[in-house]
């Protein structure tokens, strides 16, 4: 009974993520979620208290799936986890940086994780960039870049080119990491 219950609540996240992610927070109705997961708006009720909840357990479930396949510290391995992870679930990484962001509500998870993430290439360019403001700057665009490329590439790339797109995107990173010096990040 458990493991049904679990499928039906994955397929309502599911159907969440999809609906969110097309309309945004508040152009989606609790009749949109239920279409798009194939249930009936009493079985959302059922888990979730309304609209807001199932917005921030889409958010949820992403950083959860971001942060069991994205290792803490910046590295090749990172950004290419982290396509993984966005192609696991398009949807849900989409509503998280360009829907969340928008949202009022939630704008506040995807500022702490762009921060975060900022934070981190920035120690990542602490080697080869000792000007903090160029330095902030680097890792400003590197974020937002491969946050925007990825989300491009999930709605426009083929899947079967992912290895080949997470090499371009590396590239691109480097190219605004490059201090004038010719050190580079890892």
């Amino acid at each position: 009974m458990a493991d049904r219950r679990e499928q039906t609540t994955r397929r309502i996240l599911d159907g969440a993520a999809t609906a969110f992610a097309k309309g945004g927070y508040a152009a989606t109705s609790m009749e949109d979620i239920a279409a798009a997961a194939n249930v009936s708006k009493l079985l959302l009720y059922r888990d979730f208290a309304g609209k807001r909840e199932l917005y921030q357990a889409v958010l949820d479930r992403t950083i959860a799936g971001i942060h069991e396949h994205v290792p803490d510290e910046l590295s090749n391995l990172a950004l290419r986890n982290l396509i993984s992870a966005a192609r696991a679930d398009p949807d849900g990484f989409t509503l998280l940086f360009r829907h969340a962001a928008r949202e009022p509500e939630f704008a506040h998870v995807a500022a702490g994780w762009h921060e975060q993430s900022v934070r981190a290439a920035e120690q990542q360019l602490r080697p080869i960039e000792p000007d903090r403001v160029m330095r902030r700057w680097a890792a400003e665009t590197v974020v937002s870049t491969t946050y925007v490329a990825i989300m491009a590439w999930l709605e426009h790339g083929d899947p079967a080119r992912d290895d080949e797109f997470y090499q371009r995107l590396l590239n691109v990173n480097r190219s605004v990491a490059k201090h004038p010096g010719g050190k580079r990040v890892r």
